[in-house]
């Protein structure tokens, strides 16, 4: 972690208070269950017990149904070689069989409703998005953040993605949205905004991007998945790209100091310095959010 740490620290020109050279904030990462997360942690099946129990009566009958089915088979085929002695017999035999075999299908389609029924009530869009709350929170006070390890670990599950890839990429994001609150700018200023949480974690998405798209593909993928899973934003190329790093720190500087600005002013802001910088003055340096 501190390795990882002094990276995110040198990539947004922020440094963590210290004391004895240790960062005097709290990063916590906990097996507990946080509350809004049973529904994720139960899965698609909004009632699994029920599901199960459904398949098993459905296997009962179906099985019931060969039973009775397999043998008239047999039966069948012997008559089609060669014909019963009396043709009574092959009346009452088919009469029986047949009504029998009506009655295991009706209620085979009623099992198989009931089923179906219970699979339409646990379609998997509807348990997104969750609550960002089930993954992590920040404490901005103390300041700390709290890492939910099992939740991400069912994401990762849902998703066929390596659960380890996807607790790194959020670590990624939780450090990064702990330092925009409680790390020291080059001039020593600090944090001075209330605690929109909302704007907080869109910068950090911008951040958290930049960096694991550094790292690997997967650390990418896996991030994206976890956004997917709360109705987070992937920022936009011009937010990402090589050029913009030096404009964005500005962005992100103006951002933290100034209660009343929005980041999507802040980032309008430096453009129209630069532009003026340069001699530009009718061209304003904007990146769409």
């Amino acid at each position: 972690m501190s390795s990882l740490r002094l990276d995110i620290e040198q990539a947004m020109g922020l440094k963590f208070p210290e004391r004895n050279e240790e960062a005097l904030v709290r990063f916590e990462e906990s097996l507990e269950i946080p509350r809004g997360a049973e529904e994720l942690m139960r899965g698609f099946y909004r009632h699994p017990e029920r599901v199960k129990q459904g398949f098993q009566n459905l296997h009962l009958e179906t099985a019931s149904i060969l039973d009775l089915l397999l043998p008239r088979r047999s039966r069948l085929r012997e008559w089609a070689e060669a014909l019963p002695e009396r043709p009574q017999d092959a009346e009452t035999f088919l009469k029986e069989t047949g009504q029998e075999l009506g009655k295991r299908q009706e209620r085979l389609v009623h099992i198989e409703r009931e089923l179906l029924e219970e699979l339409e009530e646990s379609r998997a869009a509807e348990i997104f998005p969750l609550p960002l709350s089930i993954f992590g929170t920040l404490n901005i006070k103390e300041p700390a953040v709290k890492i939910y390890l099992r939740p991400l670990g069912r994401i990762a599950e849902l998703a066929e993605l390596n659960p380890e890839s996807v607790r790194q990429a959020v670590r990624v994001h939780f450090l990064v949205l702990l330092l925009l609150v409680a790390g020291q700018d080059l001039d020593g200023q600090s944090y001075a905004r209330g605690g929109d949480e909302s704007a907080l974690h869109t910068v950090a998405t911008v951040y958290a991007w930049r960096y694991l798209k550094r790292q690997s593909t997967e650390l990418i993928q896996c991030y994206q998945e976890w956004l997917k899973a709360w109705g987070g934003q992937k920022p936009t190329q011009g937010l990402v790209g090589d050029g913009v790093a030096e404009k964005l720190r500005a962005a992100m500087i103006f951002w933290r100091r100034r209660g009343t600005l929005s980041w999507e002013e802040g980032l309008q802001l430096v453009g129209r310095l630069q532009a003026k910088e340069e001699g530009r003055d009718t061209e304003v340096y904007t990146v769409r959010l």
